[in-house]
């Protein structure tokens, strides 16, 4: 673990001994190595683990910056910051186009990145955050101070949890942009960035889908579009490599991640780069599920001549042999994190530093089938009727099923949709009706946003709110505090470009991502480039309701999710005693209930209940 919390003194007194102390709670409790640096005005605080004292701080005369940054246009940056040192960070790169010029170039930064810069002499601050949300920065105004951290908990000091946040993540959605799982501390949304002048702290955006993919233009041919596609998509893995083979990438045996393997070995065949990937890792499921993608992710080792270390069956929710992690927020697929121990052990003892992902393309490359509902809108029905019959008799589903959700559902008034009731404004069972009311929660359903968009523009606004939401399903519960975790396909260019394709360049039957697998001919073998369809962990998560049941037991019996009004125990209980006697039905929560149980257990975690016998590690923060 490692982390690093900023205090400003905005009002000009500085940052006194006692104003540090209570901010060093959290190093002390997980047993962590910190330190304390001065600045003008200012205080830095950095903590961690072992032997990881990564350098987050980037200091001049002028000013400063803490975070952590990594440019995909570092020469762009240099050259606005009137830097010729190539020994420079990314970090102080950014702290001198920043002194230099402001604001102006912050929105044109690319890569992933959460920093604050500091200027002592006027005072002012100036903190942002990647698009896509793979750095995190939270923010809070204890003591009179301004004080920034990569990390929630490291701002909590009041002791209490932000109910509102709690009740949208066990709902199964995004928790509202700003908020963080305790009360009073916020986060930096994805692509905003914040101001501090003149006593008020100002948000703006830096980035938004809506705003890219209003401001793009379409492609004019399937060729031209394969073409750029697979021209970003390789700048994307290129860009994404450490610089001494230091770099690794899970491969599931998927298009993404086999994409982003085969990229880089091509690369390296070709003289590109001086270094391919130094190996791969597999997760193979066969407990409960059909999900062993060994076929293919071994074919993509064997073509490449690529290491590749397999783990298989990994413990869920709790291995005996590893000390409980405790995320800074609840993580939904927190019961696979013995997994990515055993990953971190596998390439950290061969010297990687850098962790490839193929995670990100789902939100804008599978595309969706909304675009039936804009050609009704449009005046286009008879070639609506006719491509959802043809679809419907290659994919042999119902007719009426694929019209009702994708051409009529989307154009109905939103009374309409919600008096649909289930269908479309589901909730799990669990959740208690005044939190159902409270906090919207009918509303904020996933089919409910995905159906809001405005008519005639239905299939564009579905893809912009997935990816809007991309930097929920990215993160992991421990990779990222032992790794650096990279994701190529959230290369911005490419998420630009994929924005202007039209809909059956990515939605065609037995073909998702149809033009990911044309940009890919010749550099992915075509076994894994032609196939359709992928294992999934879903039905382990089944499995485990079962298998594990004692385990779990204890995070039904008194749910601290029920003290904080957000769920109905009985309810919860009732899901979870149904759910070893419907392993097979799709349309049982199986996930949602995985997912609650999973904020309840980092819940108890916290308090030092589960595993029974477990020591709390944290303060027990109580409900506001």
């Amino acid at each position: 673990m490692r982390f690093f919390t900023c205090l400003l003194g905005v009002d000009g007194r500085g940052v006194s001994s006692s104003m540090r102390q209570g901010f060093e709670a959290l190093p002390r409790l997980r047993q962590l190595t910190f330190r304390w640096e001065s600045l003008p005005h200012a205080a830095v605080l950095t903590g961690w683990a072992g032997n990881d004292d990564e350098r987050w701080l980037a200091a001049l005369p002028t000013g400063f910056a803490i975070g952590s940054v990594r440019l995909d246009n570092r020469p762009e940056v240099a050259r606005w910051g009137q830097c010729v040192d190539e020994s420079s960070s990314d970090l102080e790169l950014v702290l001198r186009a920043v002194l230099c010029h402001g604001t102006r170039y912050v929105p044109r930064l690319l890569g992933d990145f959460a920093f604050v810069v500091w200027h002592p002499a006027t005072r002012t601050a100036l903190a942002a955050c990647d698009p896509f949300g793979v750095r995190k920065l939270y923010y809070a105004r204890p003591q009179g101070l301004l004080a920034f951290a990569s990390r929630g908990e490291a701002l909590a000091l009041n002791g209490r949890y932000d109910v509102q946040f709690l009740a949208e993540w066990a709902a199964g959605g995004p928790a509202s942009p700003g908020l963080s799982a305790y009360s009073g501390v916020s986060a930096l949304a994805a692509g905003s960035m914040a101001t501090f002048e003149h006593g008020r702290l100002t948000m703006h955006r830096l980035w938004s889908p809506g705003e890219a993919a209003a401001a793009s233009t379409p492609v004019a041919s399937e060729r031209e579009a394969a073409e750029t596609m697979r021209t970003l998509l390789v700048e994307g893995v290129r860009l994404r490599l450490g610089r001494n083979g230091d770099t690794w990438s899970q491969l599931s045996g998927g298009l993404d991640s086999s994409s982003v393997v085969s990229i880089a070995q091509w690369l390296a065949e070709r003289g590109t780069i001086a270094h391919g990937l130094a190996g791969t890792t597999t997760y193979v499921d066969r407990q409960g599920t059909a999900a062993d993608e060994r076929e293919f992710s071994d074919l993509i080792a064997a073509h490449w001549h690529l290491r590749n270390e397999t783990i298989v069956d990994p413990p869920l929710w709790y291995d005996e042999r590893r000390s409980l992690p405790v995320p800074d927020e609840p993580r939904i697929d927190f019961m696979l994190y013995p997994r990515e121990q055993l990953l971190c052990d596998i390439v950290c003892a061969s010297g990687g530093r850098v962790l490839l992902t193929g995670q990100g393309s789902d939100e804008f490359l599978s595309g969706n089938m909304f675009f039936f509902a804009d050609w009704i809108a449009r005046g286009h029905v008879a070639a609506a009727v006719r491509e959802m019959v043809r679809r419907a008799s290659i994919g042999r589903v119902s007719f009426w099923d694929l019209a009702y959700r994708n051409a009529v559902t989307p154009l109905l008034p939103v009374a309409l949709r919600r008096r649909l009731g289930p269908e479309v404004t589901r909730v799990p069972p669990w959740l208690h009706r005044d939190a159902v009311r409270r906090f919207g929660l009918r509303d904020r359903a996933t089919e409910m946003t995905l159906y809001a968009g405005p008519v005639g523009h239905k299939y564009r606004h579905a893809v912009v709110h997935s990816l809007a939401t991309v930097s929920r399903t990215l993160g992991y519960v421990v990779l990222e505090d032992r790794l650096e975790v990279r994701h190529p396909f959230l290369y911005r260019p490419l998420v630009e470009f994929a924005l202007t394709l039209r809909p059956e360049l990515l939605v065609r039957p037995y073909a998702r991502k149809w033009i990911l697998r044309e940009a890919m001919r010749g550099i992915v073998p075509e076994q894994v480039r032609t196939r359709i369809g992928k294992g999934s962990v879903s039905e382990r998560y089944a499995w485990s309701l079962t298998a594990q049941r004692q385990l779990l037991e204890p995070l039904v019996e008194e749910p601290m999710l029920a003290d904080l009004g957000i769920i109905d125990p009985a309810e919860l209980r009732a899901a979870f005693d149904a759910a070893p006697h419907q392993p097979g039905r799709k349309d049982e929560p199986h996930t949602a209930l995985q997912g609650v149980l999973a904020i309840e257990a980092w819940l108890q975690m916290r308090a030092g209940r589960w595993p029974r016998g477990g020591h709390a590690v944290v303060r027990d923060l109580q409900s506001n």
